[in-house]
């Protein structure tokens, strides 16, 4: 007993510890201030990786994507050769480590080795993305300690504790692993296949033409607005504008629909002799107040009230959540937050007191002991992916605001303002309606205006009142006497094209540009193309590509973008369905309901069709597009006019002038250079137009080594432009 005692006092004990690793180093740090402040931080290679040890915990960061797929010629040799097939590639698409982080992930390694680790503690962001983080790490370290996962919505002391308190198993979250690993193959295969594929068919070398998964769609829409601006057809129409007596001082105007010029002109004439039985209906109804802020619409508010680009915006969130603590996670789709955050919003409300910001709202909503809507409060149960943006209350805007910049409190204020006028019941809003109907030639014409009144303002205090518009006093029923009249012509006008924040909108509202029902649902279900946390990179990717720029706020597709939409009008990756298809499966593989291996199938489908389509399409040149261009110079594609041969428009690109009708057989085109000639826009023009043109000089010939003149015409039998000497 004696001699095992002692050896009992001569074993070592080795303090246990637990190893968080956070996705980047601000919140590795924020961890740190929650669950151990005396953490020592530790340098394991000069000049920046940190990680930090405390007697219970050691805290460290993954520095977001730590690994990548590997680039397709790394994989086989038989993608180093540029052409219009499917890569060689594995179902499984082989990683590489990101060089210049491969000093955090050897950190990460050693303390993944270490013999007093008991647990892992995963802390990446809680999203897909978050979730491949680590398992993208985790497949290249050995792990033999359990792994458990912190879901965090909110970076506040109280929320990482509380969060740290409730983990759950790893493995709980396998499928949110599969589901960002299906995107991320998704998303490498089309985006490669596709940008290879189409470059080496319409493309060439240094005007690579980019394609992908959301980016493809998204310029679609762009695109397709053009168009419809290009084929806009004005129409007149006449507004009747008409005015009575009313029961004050003031007379009451009544506006007709729009009227044909015929029918406009009749009923004008007659006006003058009618008594007028003027209809009231006044009534009032309930205004439910915006829902909170989900990423997509504080990023088209910030557009649309601030005049800040998404990008902006969205560097600005993210100071605000990271840097700051003021707000909550900034990539979210919810509109809601939870009910144990709700037990805790009037520290929000608190922290908020005496900023200077909305002093006046936070007087009321404490005073009369309001509380949040109780449709803002997520009660189905259950874990949320995010919780909606809103303030913290550990972020103390009493001391933050005056760090801010001007653009990051106007962003901060939006929320705020956001966020309180969810204390504020339903406004109320009182509606008049009047019209008269005037029978004339057999026909009833009605004749109407509207006004509108906020009785009650409620929310709108916070966020803003409309003005109101008012009617003259009018009694129901009575008949009144003609006034004056006024005939108005009117043209209609072509669509307006996209601001940023209506580009946005048409994203994320992307089944209003499909007619198919089924593919409506679809869009719908998964919430248009893209999400809010990728939105503005796809947008700020179009600008790179030199497929759309901006003037102001409004922004217009390039000539390499209209020439992309002629070219490809059938292929899989201009329709927003497909990405939107995809989405929906990868919502299923996130709940397990899909596997990856039948994802994938669905993936080399289109890829297939894709790669068929731009096989089968005309191999006309794209233009490299345009990095700086005036409004006027933004596209050449107005028709020069429709097809000698089958009628339809022709269209100018790089290369020549051509026929859009190629998709049905046409192989009518005029070359921009025709044996050294320049041949110019307007000489195009009298070709199409006439069928031949005036003589022309500067013509070299190979066999004389001279220059020569000549005439060109078209040859309808053979569908060519031809040289003709006639000297007549």
């Amino acid at each position: 007993m004696r001699c095992s005692l002692t050896i009992f006092l001569f074993l070592e004990v080795i303090p246990i510890k637990k190893l968080i690793i956070a996705e980047k180093p601000n919140v590795m740090r924020d961890f740190v201030h929650a669950l151990d402040s005396h953490a020592k931080g530790i340098c394991y290679a000069k000049p920046y990786v940190y990680y930090y040890e405390g007697t219970d915990f050691i805290f460290a960061a993954a520095n977001g994507h730590l690994f990548q797929a590997k680039n397709p010629e790394e994989i086989s040799i038989n993608n180093k050769k540029w052409e219009a097939k499917k890569l060689d590639i594995p179902e499984i698409i082989p990683i590489k480590m990101n060089k210049q982080y491969a000093q955090s992930f050897h950190c990460l390694k050693e303390l993944v080795q270490r013999k007093d680790i008991d647990e892992i503690i995963v802390a990446t962001d809680p999203d897909r993305e978050g979730q491949l983080i680590w398992e993208l790490i985790a497949r290249n370290l050995k792990i033999t300690v359990p792994v458990t996962r912190i879901w965090i919505s909110e970076w506040t002391k109280a929320s990482l504790v509380k969060a740290f308190h409730g983990r759950k198993d790893n493995k709980t979250y396998q499928n949110l692993a599969n589901a960002g690993l299906a995107r991320l193959q998704a998303d490498y295969l089309i985006g490669m296949t596709g940008t290879r594929v189409h470059t080496v068919c319409f493309g060439g070398y240094k005007n690579v033409i980019n394609e992908g998964r959301v980016q493809s769609p998204t310029r679609y829409l762009v695109g397709n607005l053009e168009k419809a601006i290009i084929n806009f057809k004005p129409e007149n129409y006449h507004i009747i504008q008409l005015q009575t007596e009313s029961d004050d001082s003031e007379t009451m105007t009544l506006l007709s629909s729009k009227l044909d010029t015929e029918e406009s002109i009749g009923l004008f004439e007659v006006l003058p002799s009618y008594q007028y039985k003027i209809l009231k209906d006044v009534h009032k109804a309930s205004k439910r107040g915006p829902k909170l802020y989900k990423t997509n619409d504080i990023l088209m508010d910030a557009n649309n009230k601030l005049g800040l680009s998404a990008e902006k915006t969205t560097d600005i969130l993210q100071k605000l959540y990271q840097d700051y603590a003021l707000t909550t996670y900034p990539r979210t789709e919810i509109q809601q937050i939870s009910v144990s955050a709700s037990k805790e919003i009037m520290k929000i409300v608190n922290s908020l007191e005496g900023a200077g910001l909305v002093d006046e709202i936070i007087d009321e909503i404490k005073s009369k002991h309001m509380k949040i809507q109780s449709h803002l409060i997520n009660f189905s149960g259950g874990e949320m992916p995010h919780e909606a943006i809103t303030p913290t209350y550990e972020g103390n805007p009493k001391a933050t605001l005056s760090k801010l910049s001007n653009d990051e409190r106007n962003v901060y204020e939006l929320i705020v303002r956001r966020f309180l006028q969810g204390f504020y019941p339903d406004a109320v809003i009182e509606e008049t309606k009047v019209s008269t109907i005037i029978s004339h030639s057999g026909k009833d014409y009605t004749f109407s205006n509207s006004g509108k009144i906020v009785v009650e303002p409620s929310w709108m205090k916070v966020i803003g009142i409309p003005r109101d518009s008012f009617l003259p006093n009018i009694t129901n029923g009575k008949e009144y006497s003609y006034v004056n009249s006024s005939l108005e012509k009117k043209t209609t006008k072509p669509p307006s094209r996209f601001s940023e924040a209506s580009l946005l909108n048409a994203m994320e509202n992307a089944a209003r540009y499909v007619e198919d029902s089924s593919a409506k649902n679809i869009l719908k279900e998964s919430k248009g193309i893209g999400t809010g946390a990728t939105r503005n990179e796809i947008i700020k990717n179009l600008y790179k590509s030199g497929f759309i720029i901006k003037k102001g706020k409004t922004i217009y597709p390039t000539d390499k973008l209209m020439q992309w939409m002629e070219i490809l009008p059938d292929s899989p990756l201009k329709s927003p369905m497909m990405t939107a298809d995809l989405e929906s499966q990868l919502s299923e593989v996130e709940k397990g309901t899909l596997s990856l291996h039948s994802f994938m199938n669905s993936v080399n489908q289109q890829l297939d069709e894709l790669i068929k389509v731009a096989s089968e399409s005309p191999k006309t040149i794209i233009s490299s597009g345009v990095t700086k261009t005036s409004t006027k110079d933004v596209h050449s594609l107005d028709s020069l006019g429709n097809c000698p041969i089958c009628g339809k428009p022709m269209r100018e690109n790089s290369k020549s002038f051509y026929c859009t009708g190629y998709k049905e057989g046409c192989k009518f085109s005029i070359w921009k250079e025709i044996k050294g000639k320049k041949i110019s826009k307007r000489t195009a023009e009298t070709l199409i137009h006439k069928g031949y043109t005036g003589k022309l000089k500067g013509f070299y010939s190979d066999k004389t080594g001279k220059d020569f003149e000549a005439k060109l015409k078209i040859n309808k039998s053979t569908q060519k432009v031809e040289f003709d000497f006639d000297k007549r």
